[in-house]
């Protein structure tokens, strides 16, 4: 399993690294490919809660939010940006509850709609728009993506590699039995040097040592909790992976999940902050 997963990062890395580093049209594609797939892993699992649930609409209002951020500053030569999501936001809850009112049934139509409209929202918005917005940022896009990578994988195969070696006391939560103390800090520490040493490379003037130390850690941990959330979902369906598409890794959603909260809360920070250009 260990080499798999090392074969799969030595294949996968340099040509996501690459896409990043050429971004434009490129990019999105990759956001987008990436995003409606998790989409795709996030219905499957939901037909273990509710009935089967069609993907079509969830999927290209995924793909939808991706288009939207990188067609913002066309759309927003006439409207204001917030006018702009906050309408696609409407159309969004109105087609989720529109379609369970008229599907002639109100048992389960309830929990349905809730699990379509968080699938949505945080695979489309929270991590699709976000990851495709902060790319498309001025001057130092790239570099912040290059810098939420490096935080999260280096945080992940930091909590693995630890809780491997070091791991002996359980961290005490049911969504993932295996998942160690020594491994959560392991991956604490070594995501917040990663962002210090990448901030210092790339971002040189951009970042003050101390927002660069309070990024790593804040993105750390909101990367684990990401994990857990999909440990969460995962294992009240009752499986262990959400596909079986990338080797050793499981399916997309395994693969990015540690993503969905980091990359709003990194953008947003980055803005409240004036870091964003």
């Amino acid at each position: 399993m260990f080499w798999r997963r090392a074969l799969s990062v030595v294949v996968l890395v340099p040509l996501v690294l690459l896409i990043i580093y050429w971004g434009n049209w490129l990019y999105l594609l990759l956001v987008s490919i990436a995003v409606v797939m998790m989409q795709v892993e996030y219905c499957r699992l939901a037909q273990h809660f509710t009935e089967k649930m069609n993907p079509v609409m969830p999927v290209l209002l995924t793909g939808a939010f991706c288009l939207f951020a990188y067609f913002l500053p066309t759309l927003t030569e006439t409207v204001s940006a917030s006018t702009v999501i906050f309408s696609f936001f409407i159309f969004v809850f109105i087609y989720v509850f529109a379609e369970s009112i008229f599907r002639g049934k109100v048992a389960g139509e309830l929990l349905a709609a809730t699990l379509k409209l968080t699938g949505i929202l945080t695979i489309g918005w929270a991590l699709g728009y976000h990851l495709t917005l902060l790319r498309n940022a001025e001057p130092d896009g790239r570099e912040f993506i290059f810098l939420l990578a490096g935080i999260i994988w280096c945080s992940d195969t930091g909590a693995y590699l630890v809780g491997r070696a070091f791991g002996k006391h359980k961290l005490g939560t049911p969504v993932s039995p295996r998942k160690t103390v020594e491994g959560t800090i392991g991956g604490l520490v070594i995501g917040t040097l990663t962002s210090f040493v990448l901030s210092v490379i790339l971002l040189n003037g951009t970042l003050t040592w101390v927002n660069a130390i309070f990024i790593g850690l804040l993105l750390s941990v909101l990367g684990q909790l990401g994990d857990l959330s999909a440990s969460l979902m995962k294992r009240t369906a009752g499986v262990k992976d959400s596909g079986q598409v990338i080797p050793g890794h499981g399916g997309f959603i395994d693969r990015c999940d540690s993503l969905i909260f980091s990359t709003p809360v990194l953008y947003y920070y980055l803005e409240l902050t004036g870091n964003l250009g």
